[in-house]
């Protein structure tokens, strides 16, 4: 089941302003604050938030304190005919609350939407089957979701406008988006090093450490380092990223010297874990700390509360649709972007176990 995400005032009003100018109601200058205020009924602060998501869009250009804010968009914007595809990480992005409403937001937008006919797993994150496959998609500007490097590399060699959401993309020329995550695994390392920590295992995905690790893992292994945990391959094990990899890897990680504590990046990654340790007799948090580092909101349900690493999807959204907008009037986009997130500690991480 889909996360129900509850839409605030101010984005529902910035909706219903954004058909407004779609329909040409206002043009050459957008009423003042306080007319839409007296006229739609609503707070001025929620005007002012509405009006502000309108100006990082491009639609609206502010023209200074108590002047009328300048309407920028034209006509051809959204006439419906700039197609956007995207290329999912693997089949179950397609239940992704954050992919719905990218897709529903572009939608509004009046750009039409697609989803390639294979995700990258799928494909196996090969290069020769992507170029294979993308060609067939009849699109105008493509989004990658968590690409390897030699994906995005290959993308950003082509004429097609490409937005890459997540993966290794920080030496591509490509616009992009991630959350900025390294502050919050610095202050887990710090509060697992704070707890006597010093076997800790980031069980990452494949384009994270290969062919070589990339600068936000070789960044964590620095920090981790610093507190005198162990580094490595140890710390960063090959594995492959499906069910029976995993079990194998935790065969591995448990069979002589185990970890104290470990991180995962996917809740269903966190869940088949803990299962799979607490079938071993090894309990989370007694024997080990367990951090993922994504939020999910099965985790609302879980006694002890799990900790995480928590980012909002909105940010990214706005950056994806601001994008959009910006390629299909011919503008040039490759900035890349990052969101803020933070550790939040839950009852999974504790003392690490001496003697194991």
């Amino acid at each position: 089941m889909r996360e129900l995400r509850i839409r605030s005032a101010s984005e529902q009003l910035a909706d219903f302003l954004r058909a407004e100018l779609r329909s040409r109601t206002w043009t050459g200058t957008m009423p003042g604050e306080s007319w839409l205020v007296s006229q739609l009924q609503v707070g001025r602060d929620t005007v002012r938030a509405a009006l502000s998501y309108l100006e990082e869009e491009g639609l609206l250009l502010p023209a200074g304190h108590g002047k009328r804010r300048r309407i920028v968009m034209s006509r051809e914007s959204f006439t419906g005919n700039f197609r956007v595809s995207i290329l999912l990480h693997s089949p179950s992005d397609r239940q992704d609350a954050m992919v719905h409403e990218i897709i529903h937001q572009l939608n509004l937008r009046g750009h039409q939407v697609t989803v390639a006919p294979k995700s990258l797993t799928e494909l196996g994150m090969n290069v020769d089957r992507v170029s294979r496959m993308v060609p067939e998609v009849e699109t105008d500007a493509w989004i990658v979701c968590a690409a390897p490097q030699e994906v995005l590399t290959w993308f950003s060699g082509r004429s097609t406008p490409t937005f890459a959401l997540f993966g290794r993309f920080s030496n591509i020329s490509v616009a992009a988006i991630g959350p900025d995550k390294f502050p919050a695994y610095q202050t887990a390392i710090r509060r697992l090093a704070e707890l006597g920590h010093r076997r800790v295992v980031l069980l990452v995905p494949e384009f994270a450490r290969k062919p070589e690790p990339g600068p936000l893992i070789l960044r964590i292994l620095q920090e981790m380092e610093v507190h005198g945990m162990a580094v490595g391959p140890y710390a960063l094990p090959d594995w492959e990223v499906n069910p029976v990899g995993l079990r194998r890897c935790l065969d591995q990680l448990f069979k002589l010297t185990p970890p104290t504590a470990l991180f995962m990046e996917e809740a269903h990654e966190f869940f088949a874990i803990r299962i799979d340790l607490a079938e071993r007799g090894i309990h989370c948090p007694r024997d080990v700390s367990l951090i993922c580092t994504d939020d999910h909101p099965a985790f609302k349900w879980c006694e002890p509360s799990v900790s995480c690493i928590r980012w909002s999807m909105r940010p990214i959204v706005r950056r994806i649709v601001r994008w959009a907008d910006h390629v299909a009037n011919g503008k040039d986009d490759a900035k890349k972007d990052y969101s803020k997130a933070k550790f939040v500690e839950g009852g999974t991480i504790g003392p690490a176990r001496m003697g194991r």
